[in-house]
């Protein structure tokens, strides 16, 4: 994964066109016809792909091909949660609300209200969440802020955790700016070493680990969530 978001020129996107219609050729079935035109004609999404890829090609168009056949087979576009806002779980867990310092809107994450007898369920809300985020036509970056505070090992889902980081890294490409875990238990630590195998080295750096008003250095005080020690009360309470 890249530091940033790039956008390459038309000439290069069409390059990894190019590596991925042959592929696209036998497989074109198990994609989306929806995704198929969006690869052909947003040169914005396509160097999402070349960004996450380092700029390789031929990797760009395999990523291509696996993205757009897991989105087929989980129904990423089919997915609608639109009139679900009044529902404790999981709309309560996951949203966006306000943006960091650079500008990027904020995807807050808490654990501690998620349910793992419904895992599925958080699990499709979450790539609808992904799917409807602000400036998505755009194939925008999200920063992402976990409240951990209080959260200790009977309240986190460590499946659900793995299938969250695999989204990123191997489903969204080029999606995460940030992820902001904020107030860590250190009976935790032992939780992010099975997670932090499934990382990158590039998506590591984009791991940050905060406590309490440090996270002013990314997130401006008046929009940190009361979860996380500041004013803004729009988090769910038990």
């Amino acid at each position: 994964m890249a530091d940033g978001p790039v956008t390459f020129s038309k000439e290069e996107c069409d390059e990894v066109r190019n590596k991925f219609q042959p592929i696209a050729d036998e497989n074109e079935a198990k994609y989306h016809p929806d995704d198929v035109d969006r690869i052909k004609s947003d040169d914005i999404y396509v160097s999402r792909f070349l960004s996450h890829q380092k700029q390789d090609k031929a990797a760009a168009a395999n990523m291509i091909d696996s993205v757009l056949t897991w989105r087929k087979e989980n129904r990423v576009r089919d997915l609608d949660f639109s009139d679900m806002k009044d529902k404790v779980s999981p709309v309560k867990s996951m949203f966006y609300r306000s943006k960091d310092k650079e500008g990027t809107n904020i995807l807050w994450v808490q654990p501690k209200f998620m349910d793992a007898t419904i895992r599925e369920e958080f699990q499709q809300y979450l790539l609808w969440l992904i799917e409807t985020r602000p400036d998505a036509d755009k194939s925008s970056q999200i920063t992402i802020a976990l409240a951990l505070d209080s959260v200790g090992l009977t309240e986190v889902d460590i499946e659900f955790i793995k299938f969250f980081i695999n989204v990123f890294m191997y489903y969204s490409p080029d999606t995460m700016k940030r992820m902001i875990v904020h107030n860590m238990h250190w009976l935790l630590n032992g939780v992010w070493k099975v997670v932090s195998v499934l990382l990158s080295e590039g998506a590591k750096k984009r791991v940050v680990f905060l406590k309490n008003k440090d996270i002013h250095e990314y997130i401006a005080e008046e929009n940190v969530l009361t979860c996380c020690g500041g004013p803004d009360p729009n988090c769910y309470k038990a």
